[in-house]
């Protein structure tokens, strides 16, 4: 059961599974940027260390435009779902979610857009370990293989998608 409360929280509102179809789906979803971080991680002494991704076109955006960006903030952390995983798919099985939908980053698995550019096994770990916990918890996956987040490499090569090569 999950609550909702307007204004006034003397009236309260309880949403029951009960007043749904029996297949309806209950779950959250997301999207790479706005959630995994770990672009660079500077808890180390203010040491940038690099978890193999390349940069997508929201990287570049958000660095040389702070100011389209209401607080200014970027992608590098977000809520840091990288590292945070286990503790977010836990949340997720608690409040009773049967599904959770994220976006895999074309840039963390493949830095350059490219895959003559080599694969970015830490990315590739990273989505599998998700995975498997989301599973080991009765949580099933729903994966968007692209979420607006061309790497940057290829925006620069091709123009993005204005270009048939890319496609």
């Amino acid at each position: 059961m999950a609550s909702v409360t307007d204004t006034d929280s003397s009236q309260l509102i309880l949403i029951r599974r009960s007043y749904f179809p029996e297949d309806f789906v209950f779950g959250a979803a997301s999207s790479a940027y706005q959630y995994e971080g770990a672009v660079y991680d500077y808890a180390n002494g203010g040491i940038a260390i690099h978890y193999g991704k390349g940069l997508s076109i929201w990287d570049t955006f958000t660095k040389n435009h702070p100011e389209r960006v209401v607080d200014h903030s970027n992608g590098d952390k977000a809520v840091d779902e990288y590292h945070r995983y286990k503790e977010d798919v836990a949340l997720m099985k608690d409040i009773g979610f049967d599904v959770y939908r994220f976006s895999i980053a074309w840039s963390r698995i493949f830095p350059t857009g490219k895959l003559c550019g080599g694969v970015n096994q830490q990315g590739v770990r990273y989505y599998h370990n998700l995975i498997d916990e989301m599973l080991a918890n009765g949580i099933k996956p729903y994966v968007t293989l692209f979420h607006w987040d061309v790497p940057q490499d290829l925006e620069t090569e091709y123009g993005g998608f204005l270009n048939l090569q890319i496609v």
